[in-house]
């Protein structure tokens, strides 16, 4: 139940470290500094860009906490009923699409309703987040991508967090394939697991091979990984913690860009990932520190935080942010105060949405899955 609870914490301050990114983006974009060309002018944002500092708004290395993560829970719940496996693994699988999409549905509709209902006003925010709030969003687009497009082809126009869902089901899919494959042998799943990540390298992108790979790494340190020593596990989750602040026109990173040249963000990105998870799940210690009560709750409304975040940014940030600065707040302290509300309404938001849509989304994979199995059974 410890490391359960620390999985949980793990996901939701990655769901946070997501959410940092996109404000970052949105109001202090030279923390990326992903469009820069030449040197960054002087300033907070510059230090914290250069320096390696930087995992707390790495919102790309979050993106494979969350693949290790599922990787390892899933894994988790399917053998803990080893006597039962091959059911089990049928279960997952009829469970996981409506799992996911009921909820990314939802918050596509959601979007849909606040694009339709008023516009904001875009002068006071960064390209990134202009961008999005400019853009035209139809009602097909909101069922298709939702339910649809999201999941297959990692299409995300409505809303841009979607393309994680591509990697989340098939991902999912490949790690039940590759159980049942274990349970007879093991050089053939080994086998299997090399095959069909080359695969999904040549015919998706490098993008989806990354996050396919933490699926099966996050299987893999469930199957096989030991338990740390402490010092150990703290020098891997600060390397990962490193890692994750990599940018390619950061000064802390040029050693890596040396090494890796374009591919250095992806893949450092990734083994962040995996070397956090690993690191922490593997440590007692560190398990039991993250086993807090209101971090596991954080990680119980991850999945809201991230369907709700850009949503909320046009609702609720970006118009007080306007209004502040109507009022002539200061630029600065305007930026933050609506930050801060914001947060205040995600997290508020998040509770409601995760008590409802998605508690009526596992209530729906469940009753959809025992209604299979027992036609199956009744065949």
């Amino acid at each position: 139940m410890q490391k359960l609870n620390a999985a949980e914490s793990i996901r939701g301050l990655a769901c946070m470290a997501v959410v940092f990114s996109h404000l970052s983006l949105s109001f202090f974009p030279d923390l990326h500094a992903f469009d820069v060309v030449g040197p960054l002018q002087p300033s907070w944002m510059a230090w914290i860009h250069q320096s390696p500092f930087g995992f707390w708004f790495s919102g790309t290395a979050a993106v494979y906490v969350f693949f290790v993560l599922s990787g390892y829970v899933l894994s988790f719940a399917i053998y803990k009923h080893a006597n039962q496996l091959q059911t089990k693994v049928k279960n997952m699988l009829y469970k996981r699409y409506p799992r996911l999409a009921i909820p990314a549905l939802f918050s596509c509709l959601l979007t849909w309703l606040l694009f339709q209902s008023f516009q904001v006003d875009p002068q006071n925010v960064g390209a990134w987040l202009a961008h999005y709030l400019t853009q035209s969003v139809s009602l097909k687009d909101a069922i298709y991508q939702g339910a649809i497009g999201s999941f297959l082809f990692a299409q995300s126009s409505v809303n841009w967090v979607l393309w994680t869902m591509q990697v989340e089901l098939f991902g999912s899919l490949l790690l039940f394939l590759l159980i049942l494959i274990r349970q007879y042998q093991q050089w053939l799943f080994f086998l299997t697991a090399v095959l069909l990540l080359s695969i999904s390298y040549w015919i998706w992108s490098e993008g989806v091979f990354l996050g396919l790979s933490c699926f099966v790494l996050g299987m893999l340190i469930y199957a096989y990984a030991r338990e740390l020593p402490l010092f150990v596990a703290i020098l891997m989750g600060l390397s990962g913690l490193y890692l994750a602040g990599t940018h390619d026109n950061s000064g802390s990173y040029q050693w890596l860009v040396a090494l890796l040249g374009t591919k250095t963000y992806d893949y450092a990105n990734a083994l962040a990932g995996v070397l956090l998870v690993y690191s922490i799940l593997m440590s007692p210690q560190i398990s039991s520190y993250l086993d807090q009560k209101g971090l596991v709750k954080l990680g119980e409304w991850s999945f809201s935080i991230y369907l709700l975040h850009l949503p909320l940014l046009y609702l609720v940030c970006v118009p007080v942010l306007n209004q502040l600065i109507h009022w002539q707040v200061d630029a600065q302290l305007a930026v933050w105060a609506a930050i801060f509300i914001f947060l205040c309404a995600l997290l508020c938001c998040a509770a409601i949405y995760s008590r409802y849509v998605d508690r009526f989304a596992i209530q729906v994979s469940q009753g959809f899955a025992q209604k299979i199995q027992s036609f199956h059974q009744n065949k």
